[in-house]
C-alpha cells in the first residue's frame, strides 16, 4: 500500500496540472463533455472490478512489460511537452498509470481493469488536427444521407456540399451537427457492450464496428428530421428547444438500436445439460448402474 501511494503522488505531482486542464475542458467544451461520461464510466467499472483486482495481485510476476510500457509513457509525455501537443501528454497519463500499476501489482492483476483504463483513454479529447480531418467528411456524408432522407419523405431539397436548401428554410450542417461527438459516444459504448458481452473476439469487434454506421445514420437522420420540421412548423424548428431534444432523442435511439445489435450477435445462453438438475440420489443410481 505504501508503494501504491507513493506511485499515486509521484503521477499526481507530475500530472495535476494537465488533470486540472484536462478536467476544464471537459466540463466547458461542448465538443469534449463525453469525456466526464466516460470518466465516470471508468470509474464505476474500477470499483466494480476492485475484488478481481485484489484478488489477482501478483508480487513476484515479471516486471519487464510493465517497465516497457513506463518507458513508452515517459517517451510519450517528453513528446507532449516538447511539441505543446496536449494528447499525447494527456495520453501518457494512461499508460504511465497503466504500467506503474503492472509493476506494482502484477500484468494478471492489470488485465482485470483493462476495462476501465481503456475508457479513461477514451476520455482524452481528439486532437485538433484529427477532428478537423474527419469532421468535414461526416459533414459532407450526413447532408448526402440527410437529402437521399428528405427526398423519400416527398420533400424538396437541394443540397449544396454541406448546405441544404429547402422550401421554407435554409440547413447548413454545421462543424457541430457532423455528428462527431455522438460517433465517439457510441464508440465507447460500444466498447462497453462487446466488453459486457459473451462470444468471442469475433463478435466483440463487430459490436464496436456497428457504432459507426449506427452513428452515421441516426444522425443523418436527426438533420432530415429537423428539415421535416421546418417544412411543418417553420423555419424556428431548426434551433431551440426542437433542435436540442433532437440531438438527445437521437443519441437515446442510436444507443437502443446498438444494443439490439448487440442482443442478435451475442450467442444464446447453451441450456444445461440434464444430468446437472438431477438430485444427487438419481445421480448416484447412475453411477452405480454405468
Amino acid at each position: 500500500m505504501i508503494a501504491f501511494a507513493l506511485v499515486a503522488g509521484v503521477v499526481a505531482w507530475m500530472y495535476g496540472r494537465i488533470l486540472s486542464g484536462l478536467a476544464a475542458e471537459w466540463a466547458s467544451s461542448p465538443d469534449a463533455s463525453y469525456g466526464l461520461v466516460l470518466a465516470g464510466v471508468a470509474a464505476y467499472l474500477l470499483w466494480q472490478r476492485r475484488h478481481a483486482f485484489a484478488g489477482a495481485i501478483d508480487a513476484n510476476g515479471s516486471r519487464a512489460l510493465p517497465l516497457a510500457a513506463l518507458g513508452a509513457g515517459a517517451a510519450l509525455f517528453v513528446a507532449g511537452q516538447l511539441s505543446a501537443d496536449l494528447f499525447l501528454t494527456r495520453l501518457s497519463l494512461v499508460v504511465v498509470a497503466a504500467a506503474a500499476i503492472g509493476f506494482l501489482a502484477g500484468t494478471r492483476a492489470l488485465r482485470t481493469i483493462a476495462a476501465p483504463l481503456a475508457f479513461l483513454a477514451m476520455a482524452v479529447p481528439l486532437p485538433a488536427i484529427l477532428v478537423n480531418a474527419v469532421t468535414l467528411p461526416l459533414q459532407l456524408v450526413a447532408s448526402r444521407l440527410a437529402e437521399s432522407t428528405l427526398t423519400l419523405a416527398g420533400v424538396p431539397v437541394f443540397r449544396d456540399g454541406n448546405v441544404l436548401a429547402l422550401p421554407s428554410a435554409t440547413l447548413e450542417v454545421a462543424q457541430a451537427c457532423s455528428g462527431l461527438r455522438s460517433l465517439v459516444s457510441l464508440l465507447a459504448i460500444g466498447v462497453l457492450l462487446a466488453w459486457m458481452t459473451r462470444g468471442g473476439a469475433l463478435r466483440r469487434a463487430a459490436i464496436v464496428a456497428l457504432a459507426v454506421p449506427i452513428a452515421i445514420a441516426m444522425n443523418a437522420w436527426r438533420i432530415a428530421a429537423t428539415g421535416i420540421a421546418c417544412e411543418t412548423f417553420g423555419p424556428r424548428a431548426a434551433s431551440g428547444a426542437w433542435h436540442e431534444f433532437m440531438g438527445w432523442a437521437t443519441f437515446v435511439l442510436s444507443v437502443m438500436v446498438l444494443g439490439l445489435a448487440q442482443r442478435a450477435i451475442e450467442p444464446r445462453e447453451m441450456p444445461r445439460p440434464e444430468w446437472r438438475t438431477l438430485p444427487r440420489e438419481t445421480l448416484a443410481e447412475r453411477s452405480a448402474v454405468a
